[in-house]
């Protein structure tokens, strides 16, 4: 019974100062704290993006030896505007502080996601009118996410 009234108190006066019954505890830290005591950004989101450029400029090189300078310019655009989505999405999401609430998270994770697409439409089309050969726009284009695909693994570890 008094163990019992002891909780009913420490949770009434910490519900005045406006506090959770266990806002002390290890791992629940406040805004401030939070802000505060942030641990540093992931340096390796920008690993992705570079890979995505050196798979564009390998292709591109390739290209250029087969196809002629036009196309492998065209190639290399397209990879450009898919890693620099990459990039921007980065920029948003890891980049970023890793110590926030879940809304904030999530909040990041859509504006990065809507902020990629637009930059990914919108470079694209730009990039396919004018004058550069649109089939090897959308070819660099693949080539940067094959290469998001094959090296997203590894960077994860």
């Amino acid at each position: 019974m008094e163990l019992r009234l002891g909780k009913i108190l420490c949770i009434a006066l910490l519900a005045a100062a406006g506090r959770c019954y266990n806002s002390a505890a290890l791992g629940n830290a406040t805004e401030h704290e939070l802000n505060r005591a942030s641990r540093p950004v992931t340096p390796q989101a920008l690993v992705l993006p570079l890979c995505q450029l050196a798979v564009g400029c390998a292709g591109a090189a390739i290209v250029a030896f087969r196809a002629g300078n036009d196309a492998a310019l065209a190639l290399l655009a397209g990879a450009a505007v898919i890693a620099a989505a990459q990039l921007v999405f980065s920029w948003r999401t890891d980049l970023r502080s890793h110590s926030a609430t879940a809304t904030r998270m999530f909040g990041r994770l859509l504006l990065g996601t809507l902020l990629k697409w637009l930059v990914i439409g919108a470079g694209l089309a730009i990039a396919m009118t004018q004058g550069l050969i649109p089939t090897y726009v959308l070819g660099g284009a693949l080539l940067a996410f094959l290469a998001y695909l094959i090296c997203l693994p590894w960077l994860l570890r």
